[in-house]
């Protein structure tokens, strides 16, 4: 018996680090009252208090495993095990926004609990489908008890908000309507965009995500929130071409949206990541729709803003374009009244003022992520873009409250 009771602490105690969940036996009131203490925030989250905890424990069924989540979406999972009463959770199957929450606290009654205790509260549990959790305790039960019968899982429904009948007639003219909200949402939406209106498509966008998500559930999973995104991605880079952007710029604005959200675990900053994305691409539309320039000039201008730490000449510049040399000369020339290589130096030594300063970067690392790698030239190039060294040019402009880049 000492060799079991080891392993079934040994084995808790593992499962708790590797999946920052708890795991515990609730067999009196001093481990009932230990547990509602330590994950209980409102009276009516029932299922966490000591006297339900008791009373489940007296009235469950051996070899089933109870799935039981309280009016905050937060899940535990109740079984017995050799006489004893074992508490799994709680964990969140589904993630929550700040939206989310305002809706949860309304709709529940919840009173003197603010949005973002409510939040932060919920952090403190970890992100676990049911799935992974049912296939966890599965395992601690076999690797505990070889012997012992396999479990069933059961929902114990009277601890768990009831949802509507979707088979009803009334529901499904609701659905058709939302669909048809939903589609008029998106066509707006796709309309802002391509007008470069940035507060008009974010205005949509909330609608889109109310008018379906919100309205269908108080959550979402990770993977939800990341296919949303990609499908927001894709809207925009249909938008971004059908308006005549550069691949390339459409490449990088869609690019940092999904290097922000591939390993992302928190719905608040997947949203806001998506909301930027919005943003960025609408603000290139309207620059692009508003520019005095021809789409190739604008093309190109663009393309050296955003490349200007590469080694470029003009042959990559006319790669990338796709265009003659002789022709890109002609029309930068005449559309901007220099070279192009002329117009790229002053990038650089813009930026490399910026540099200067706002950070201690050296001559040298400036020279280098500015696109020029021998500080010598670099010095050459500043001296006859500004008048001066840059040496000289820190010294005057250096601002009192250094700026971090």
């Amino acid at each position: 018996m000492k060799k079991y009771n080891s392993t079934l602490e040994s084995s808790a105690k593992l499962i708790n680090e590797l999946y920052q969940v708890g795991l515990c036996t609730v067999n009196d009131r001093s481990e009932a009252e230990s547990f509602s203490k330590n994950n209980m925030i409102s009276s009516i989250q029932m299922i966490f208090s000591a006297d339900a905890l008791l009373a489940m424990r007296s009235s469950i069924d051996h070899h089933i495993i109870y799935t039981l989540t309280d009016p905050f979406f937060l899940t535990i999972m109740i079984f017995m095990l050799q006489d004893n009463f074992y508490v799994f959770g709680p964990f969140a199957p589904i993630l929550q926004s700040k939206q989310h929450a305002i809706h949860i606290i309304k709709e529940s009654g919840v009173t003197g609990l603010s949005v973002d205790d409510y939040l932060r509260y919920r952090e403190h549990f970890p992100n676990l489908s049911v799935e992974s959790a049912q296939h966890i305790v599965n395992s601690f039960i076999k690797i505990c008890d070889p012997d012992s019968k396999s479990y069933k899982i059961r929902k114990q429904e009277d601890f768990i908000i009831e949802t509507t009948d979707n088979t009803s007639e009334t529901s499904r003219e609701d659905q058709i309507n939302l669909l048809q909200l939903r589609y008029a949402n998106e066509q707006e939406f796709i309309n802002s965009v391509e007008n470069g209106d940035s507060n008009s498509a974010l205005k949509y966008l909330d609608k889109m995500q109310r008018d379906v998500q919100y309205m269908k559930e108080v959550g979402s999973t990770i993977e939800n929130e990341r296919i949303a995104c990609a499908i927001t991605r894709t809207t925009l880079r249909m938008c971004a071409a059908k308006k005549g952007l550069p691949a390339y710029l459409i490449d990088q604005l869609s690019g940092q949206n999904t290097r922000e959200v591939s390993n992302e675990t928190r719905i608040d900053k997947i949203l806001a990541s998506k909301e930027k994305m919005v943003r960025n691409f609408c603000n290139a539309i309207d620059q692009y729709n508003t520019n005095k320039y021809s789409a190739i000039i604008y093309n190109a201008i663009i393309y050296l803003n955003n490349n200007f730490s590469k080694e470029l000449n003009i042959d990559n510049i006319c790669e990338e374009l796709s265009i003659s040399r002789s022709y890109l000369m002609t029309l930068f020339k005449k559309e901007i009244g220099t070279t192009p290589i002329n117009y790229l130096r002053s990038i650089r030594i813009k930026k490399a003022c910026n540099y200067l300063t706002g950070t201690k970067m050296s001559i040298q690392e400036i020279s280098e992520s500015v696109g020029i790698p021998d500080s010598n030239y670099f010095v050459k190039c500043f001296r006859k873009e500004k008048g001066q060294t840059p040496s000289e040019y820190r010294k005057k402009h250096r601002s009192p409250v250094k700026k971090q880049f």
